[in-house]
């Protein structure tokens, strides 16, 4: 056997040899490293293995083995060989210097040399000698030396190799972001990354912010609970990588956060499909994947926001022209609610209006859709009323549930319309399903009804005061001015119509007798009676006086005649004290042309003759080709 001397420089040889002959990256260098120094040791076989972390086993690197393969196979897969030991050792890292020791079977002696390199994996030579020959531990020291420097440099070269080909996937991902544009496009380009990366490995996304759901993509919004601090939460709060080890999985889990210069959007999770102690190095190149991919969101983000805000602050800026174009209520209120409908598509829709500051006093406006007019929709107008009342501010669910009530509506944005400071009403937007409504949404239409709101309470106020201008303080009727107004605008563009005008009979007597304060009541239930008959169309007012009137556009002579008839029939039958009307009626038709003074001095004169046949009754003013003539009903 040489000596160790001549060993040392021969294996010097070798590698320098192999080196320069044959890539450090290609699996054939260590089938000829364990050619050579088998050969220079006349050794049955040499074989290689080098412990791989990814796997956490040992990997034979000499797989061409022709000779002794099965008296191999025995070696390594036999449990009652005392180097199983030593494998099980190598795999826990517990790899000491001079575990240097030989195996004896009946044909054979197994030594097996530890290697342990500066740089890169552990490993071990397992070398087959026939029985009588051995190898010095000497001999063995030098060849560990020399190996193990060899394997030094193979893993500089390797790592450098590796790291090349990591930075540059990450290099070409971060110049692909460069040309896109939406979300999706950065979520695609960073999963297809880390499939060139880790191709083994499974991957997920998780968003802190509102995201495309109608993609394969591994994306999930990040759920962050107060009463479990998970790794991916812990991972988004501190903006530091976690790594969780699962045994009874066997499963090892990477939280990297995606972090840009303004915040973090999300947590990498990447899943490894066994337990492993990551190196120092990857979970680096990981942290500088995830900052990557963090900043790309937020760039998108950013710029997504910023395009969304022009279109936002345009449409608002439309919205306002709008509103301000001297609207009516009712206009506005479509202009909001075709708004509203184009932004989230809610199932319900309620335009509230605080009737008196801080009170629960309240009147949907038109435009609200059915379910606020009813019972349970009023009930449900109270409690929200109530509760931003109570809290100052706005109320934005995704799963509102109800104590008290069952409310099938699960997500929900209750915004008030604030004006000074004070709430004066609300725009409720309802979905039974849950999740239904974004914060984007919520937080744009909270700007548009910011914007809008002293449009409505403006609009509300000026109906109010025409509305207060046109009516009767008594009875809640139109005056005399608005209803003498309306008939004069629909005699100039409608085709016919009717008027009706009642007189409380023998009034002054009910003045007399229960004083004016009665006989203001009576005037009231009159005109509640009159308002609870007549139809929407039809225009109700305060003549003067015990006087009232109606006017109903479009209808025939016979059809008010009967109206009148029903007002009288129940007025005398539900008035406290009871009276009783006297009513005349005329009418007009475009086919024969009156005046509107015309028109009222016919109602008049059936009036009048109402009043001298009696009281009581009906009286019309009709009208034909040739003759005009007043006849009690």
């Amino acid at each position: 056997m040489i000596d160790e001397k001549t060993i040392q420089i021969k294996l010097q040889l070798i590698n320098y040899e192999l080196l320069m002959t044959t890539s450090p990256m290609s699996e054939n260098l260590y089938e000829k490293l364990s050619y050579q120094i088998s050969g220079l040791l006349e050794s049955s076989f040499l074989v290689i293995y080098l412990f791989d972390q990814w796997t956490n086993s040992f990997f034979l690197k000499t797989k061409n083995i022709q000779q002794n393969r099965i008296l191999l196979n025995q070696m390594i897969y036999d449990p009652t060989l005392t180097y199983r030991r030593a494998i099980a050792d190598e795999q826990k890292l517990r790899i000491n210097d001079n575990d240097l020791f030989t195996v004896s079977s009946s044909h054979m002696n197994y030594q097996l040399i530890p290697l342990k390199p500066t740089n890169g994996p552990i490993g071990m030579m397992v070398v087959g000698m026939e029985n009588g020959s051995a190898i010095s531990e000497g001999i063995q020291q030098v060849i560990r030396k020399e190996v193990e420097l060899l394997l030094d440099y193979i893993y500089i070269i390797e790592q450098r190799d590796k790291n090349e080909k990591k930075n540059q996937v990450l290099f070409d991902m971060i110049s692909h972001f460069l040309n896109l544009k939406t979300k999706t496009e950065i979520f695609t380009e960073i999963i297809t990354a880390l499939k060139k990366v880790y191709p083994n490995f499974d991957f997920y996304l998780h968003l802190s912010q509102e995201y495309e759901k109608n993609t394969d993509l591994p994306v999930k919004l990040l759920e962050i609970r107060n009463d479990v601090q998970s790794s991916s939460s812990t991972a988004f709060l501190t903006a530091e990588i976690q790594i969780e080890n699962q045994l009874d999985a066997n499963m090892t889990y990477v939280y990297a956060p995606l972090a840009g210069q303004q915040g973090v959007y999300g947590v990498l999770q990447i899943i490894i499909p066994k337990l492993l102690d990551i190196p120092k190095a990857e979970v680096d190149y990981i942290s500088r994947f995830a900052n990557a991919a963090g900043k790309a969101i937020e760039s998108t983000t950013l710029y997504l926001n910023s395009k969304h805000l022009v279109s936002d602050l345009t449409m608002i800026n439309d919205l306002i022209h709008q509103l301000n174009s001297n609207l009516n209520l009712t206009e506005i209120t479509k202009i909001i609610r075709n708004q509203i409908m184009l932004l989230c598509a809610p199932e319900e829709i309620g335009f509230v209006y605080n009737i008196q500051e801080n009170t629960r006093l309240f009147e949907t406006l038109e435009g609200s859709t059915a379910f606020f007019d009813t019972v349970e929709g009023k009930g449900f107008i109270k409690y929200l009323l109530g509760e931003v009342e109570l809290q100052q501010e706005a109320i934005f669910s995704g799963e509102f549930k109800l104590k008290s009530e069952d409310i099938p509506f699960r997500s929900i944005m209750a915004i008030p319309m604030e004006n000074s400071g004070s709430i004066n009403g609300l725009v409720i937007i309802l979905h039974r399903k849950p999740y239904a409504f974004s914060f984007e949404q919520y937080k744009l239409l909270q700007s548009i009804l910011r914007h809008s709101t002293l449009a409505f309470i403006n609009t509300i106020l000026k109906e109010k005061l025409q509305k207060a201008a046109s009516t009767d303080y008594l009875t809640q009727l139109f005056s005399r001015n608005y209803l003498d107004k309306k008939i004069v605008e629909h005699m100039k563009n409608g085709e016919y119509g009717t008027l009706i005008l009642f007189d409380i009979d023998d009034f002054k007597k009910v003045n007399d007798t229960y004083g004016h304060y009665i006989g203001d009541e009576v005037i009231k239930q009159v005109a509640e009676i009159i308002m609870s008959t007549i139809e929407d169309r039809d225009i109700p007012a305060r003549w003067g006086g015990e006087e009232l009137a109606v006017y109903l556009p479009n209808t025939e002579i016979d059809e008010a005649v009967q109206v009148a008839r029903n007002i009288g029939d129940q007025v005398e039958s539900f008035t406290e004290p009871r009276v009783t009307l006297s009513a005349g009626v005329s009418s007009w038709s475009n086919k024969r042309k009156i005046t509107p003074k015309s028109f009222f001095i016919h109602a008049d004169k059936a009036l009048y003759e109402a009043k001298g046949f009696g009281k009581n009754c009906v009286v019309r003013y009709s009208v034909d080709e040739n003759t005009d003539e007043l006849i009690r009903e």
